[in-house]
């Protein structure tokens, strides 16, 4: 997924309806065969368009399946495991188009969000810099999709990797005529030559989604192949059940 931070959607929080057990899990199987068979079919697409495009354009896809939905700090799933996946489209230019998607509460009659995005990735004096547009909609839902744009410059330090960002919506009718911004600022470093790896994230948030909102995360990731199994903590100052600190695991995998 070429967007590393994506804005959140409080209110679907706020609206998480409880689901009984034995309905969440099967509607969570559902999405878990949907997620990894669309994400399987497109990386045997994406690896033929490799071998054959001569045009410079990339295809990869990725899938994922984790014990809590989290983005910002705010829960989305109720605190329960979700299906995510999506699949992006890179020109050698450095444009980009992509698509991600993950189960949710219920939100407004939805219990998925799908997020378009677009956007330009460069390399400047040894910096990795991306800047882009992302609309996040929810099918099944009225008026509730919005518009964000977003931008990060990245680099190195020694063996650590970092990434400053940011992401503003500005006021629009399906964000209560208020505007939004977030800050953050991502590290990683590898354990010396082993797969693991330590990451940590803090961001600060201000305006429709958030006031004066700090978010953070710290964890350990373990890369094989095309595989990453990650174990972060995750909290924020947000009182809220969806907002309390809490240990997220993920599994990846990117094609």
């Amino acid at each position: 997924m070429r967007k590393t931070q994506k804005n959140q959607q409080y209110a679907a929080a706020a609206k998480a309806q409880s689901v009984p057990g034995t309905a969440r899990l099967k509607r969570a199987l559902l999405w878990l065969t949907i997620g990894f068979g669309v994400a399987g079919a497109m990386a045997l697409n994406a690896g033929g368009a490799r071998a054959q495009d001569s045009s410079g354009l990339s295809l990869s896809a990725n899938a994922a399946i984790t014990s809590d939905y989290r983005f910002r700090g705010i829960s989305l799933s109720d605190k329960d495991f979700a299906i995510q996946g999506g699949f992006d489209a890179e020109h050698e230019s450095g444009f980009y188009l992509g698509t991600w998607g993950s189960s949710i509460e219920s939100y407004a009659g939805s219990e998925f969000e799908l997020d378009i995005y677009g956007g330009y990735a460069s390399e400047i004096g040894g910096l990795s810099t991306d800047i882009g547009l992302l609309a996040y909609t929810y099918p099944g839902s009225s008026g509730t999709y919005y518009l964000e744009v977003y931008g990060s410059v990245g680099g190195e330090m020694g063996p650590a990797s970092w990434t400053l960002g940011g992401a503003y919506v500005w006021a629009q009718e399906n964000t209560g005529d208020a505007d939004n911004i977030y800050l953050y600022l991502d590290g990683e470093m590898p354990l010396g030559n082993s797969p693991f790896s330590l990451m940590g994230h803090l961001a600060y948030e201000d305006g429709a989604f958030g006031s004066n909102k700090w978010d953070w995360n710290a964890g350990v990731g373990y890369n094989f192949e095309q595989f990453t199994l990650s174990l972060q903590y995750v909290d924020t100052n947000v009182d809220t059940r969806e907002g309390k600190g809490g240990v997220v695991a993920m599994l990846s995998a990117s094609f």
